[in-house]
């Protein structure tokens, strides 16, 4: 990054109060760089100083697909709200992938046509290392942050390379949980398990040819991974050191973890084969909403569908927190919250940063918790009565929903997953590799891009 360059741009933008587009227009024949086009836009206020339009300004919004339709209900309600300020919400395809690859390639090329975008986790350091999403220090000042779950704020901020710095505000947070037939183990006389060998032997001992143990998404998908991840965590592992850039998932826990999933199919067969085909949390889900299963690891939405009309367990389960090799703490989960940002190339940053602070507010990720069951990233929603009203397991997993933790922070993660992590994952859930062999591979195809 030019910094003479780079000041210069500023002096200039400032003097002549250029608009963003005009910040993008002269930073593009200067050659500047994505990040470097993102440094100046924070720095000169070009939002502020963008000519005002006739009408109502209007946002555009790309977003995650929302199947329960009630992100549009809360667009409707700032809509009817801001009468000169209306959002316009856009689902980006049925799956996160088509979000992230739409989004790339409106950013790629600084078109400022995308004000707001919904980010997964992964996205954060991906989309803020390019330089396609503004630092959000002034959306959440660092007094306020206190009020989210620090999960999510780790979750949502990187180190681009001038300090760790936050690029978007957490919207709603989703962590998984052990749900569990508590009418099952009342009567065999048990309590949840809080290690994994207590889990093998309920899940053993609870099984009937028409009920598995365990359920939990085992497809070569991201959710696989996911599940390898928690486990890894949960034996006190992990796949990047501190510096986030030195591997470390080839020391022992990570063999280990992966042993345990691949003996869950074929050693202890607590878990069907068909286990293998469960890519999405509705697969698995599904199962054991029909009353087939004993256990199951999935995200706490699954509770909307555990006690919908057509469910055959609809008071006869309950939830716990993650089992761990030890049991000491619980098995940390996976933080799976969802952030907002504005995208860097936005002509409408003071606008954009209105709507987000309306779609974060406490009210609104209340409200949001109570209808779909979307977890709040502020932990004072827990505390409202009509959530513990509605939810009774919240105090028993409020420990868990401190603890999530996020997927390895790295600009590279996606590629790191669907290059490496995924199939040799997959190859050893399938036994076409050993786990030793499984993770050996993992190690040097994440070293071989980190070195890239």
């Amino acid at each position: 990054m030019n910094d003479e360059r780079i000041d210069g741009l500023v002096r200039e933008a400032t003097r002549l109060r250029y608009s963003r587009r005009g910040v993008l227009k002269r930073a593009t024949a200067l050659g500047l760089s994505a990040p470097a086009v993102a440094a100046v836009l924070a720095r000169t206020g070009a939002p502020v100083a963008a000519a005002r339009r006739q009408g109502p300004t209007t946002l555009t919004w790309f977003a995650n697909r929302d199947t329960t339709g009630y992100t549009q209900t809360q667009v409707d309600a700032f809509n009817a709200q801001n009468p000169n300020l209306q959002i316009s919400y856009q689902e980006q395809g049925a799956v996160t992938t088509d979000l992230h690859d739409k989004f790339v390639t409106v950013a790629t090329a600084q078109d400022p046509s995308v004000d707001l975008v919904s980010m997964d986790v992964p996205f954060v350091p991906e989309f803020a290392a390019a330089g396609w999403v503004q630092p959000a220090a002034n959306l959440l000042p660092e007094a306020e942050r206190a009020a989210f779950f620090a999960g999510t704020i780790e979750g949502a901020t990187y180190d681009a390379g001038g300090g760790a710095e936050l690029y978007a505000v957490p919207w709603y947070n989703n962590g998984p949980g052990l749900f569990y037939r508590k009418d099952l183990l009342a009567g065999a006389g048990l309590t949840p398990p809080k290690t994994y060998d207590e889990l093998q032997q309920q899940a053993t001992q609870l099984q009937t040819p028409e009920i598995a143990g365990f359920i939990f998404q085992a497809a070569q998908r991201e959710g696989g991974v996911i599940t390898f991840l928690e486990y890894l965590w949960g034996h006190g592992g992990d796949v990047l050191g501190e510096d986030g850039t030195s591997v470390i998932l080839g020391e022992g826990p990570g063999q280990e973890a992966l042993q345990r999933l691949v003996d869950y199919v074929y050693a202890a067969k607590i878990s069907p084969e068909s286990t293998l085909t469960l890519a999405a949390p509705a697969d698995a889900e599904n199962i054991f909403v029909q009353g087939k299963a004993v256990f199951l690891r999935s995200w706490m939405t699954a509770t909307t569908a555990l006690d919908g009309e057509a469910s055959a367990v609809k008071g006869l389960w309950d939830v716990t927190t993650l089992p761990s090799k030890d049991g000491a703490q619980p098995g940390p989960g996976c933080l799976g919250t969802w952030n907002i940002g504005i995208s860097a190339f936005s002509e409408q940053a003071e606008a954009a940063a209105e709507a987000i602070r309306f779609l974060t507010s406490q009210e609104q990720q209340t409200q949001r918790y109570l209808v779909n069951g979307n977890l709040p990233a502020r932990s004072a929603v827990l505390d409202a009565p009509e959530v513990a009203g509605k939810y009774p397991y919240v105090d028993t997993l409020r420990s868990a929903f401190e603890a999530l933790k996020p997927r390895p922070v790295t600009p590279f993660y996606s590629q790191m997953s669907a290059e490496s992590l995924q199939p040799n994952y997959g190859a050893a859930m399938t036994r076409d590799k050993e786990p030793a062999q499984a993770i050996a591979d993992m190690v040097s195809g994440i070293e071989t891009l980190l070195a890239q």
